[in-house]
């Protein structure tokens, strides 16, 4: 225990400093009277007039006027959607967007690889590797037919589709 003895005074002068140090900040805070400080203190509702009221709120609260409408973002969303769909009524029925029409020229012996790079880069395909993978699974790369070909249809169009357009005559 005599190994310990400094320790022991150490931590008991700090804990009697600390508690003083804390009654010290508390008297501080509190003021001479024991009423909280000035800058803490509530100020008085009854003296204040709706303005002034107003903007003392609205540094930590939103304040809106007893006659305005609030909405939950519920409500919000069913109104935005509301008048979204009145908005498309009004608007007059336009066509569906327009077919697209692509044309891709496929030459004589032009492999697999080759013909899905002019797809894709023509934008009838997304994927050339899935396209030439498909290609190769149907065992259709040597039945694929040169010439121009016509892509009807929204892009990018279906790999069957594509495959089926330029393997038939």
């Amino acid at each position: 225990m005599l190994k310990n003895r400094s320790l022991m005074y150490g931590l008991g002068f700090g804990l009697i400093i600390g508690a003083a140090l804390l009654q010290l900040m508390n008297a501080a805070s509190t003021g001479r009277e024991g009423a909280p400080a000035p800058e803490t203190a509530p100020t008085a509702v009854q003296q204040l007039d709706k303005e002034q009221l107003k903007s003392a709120a609205s540094k930590h609260f939103q304040v809106f006027e007893k006659d305005q409408k609030v909405y939950t973002q519920a409500e919000a969303d069913n109104l935005i959607q509301q008048k979204v769909n009145e908005e498309k009524a009004k608007q007059p029925a336009q066509a569906a967007t327009p077919v697209r029409e692509t044309y891709v020229y496929i030459s004589k012996g032009m492999s697999a690889s080759q013909v899905a790079e002019s797809l894709y880069q023509s934008g009838v395909i997304t994927d050339r590797k899935s396209f030439e993978d498909q290609m190769i699974s149907q065992q259709l790369t040597g039945r694929i037919v040169s010439g121009v070909h016509a892509f009807k249809g929204p892009a990018p169009m279906d790999q069957t589709q594509v495959i089926s357009n330029i393997t038939t005559p």
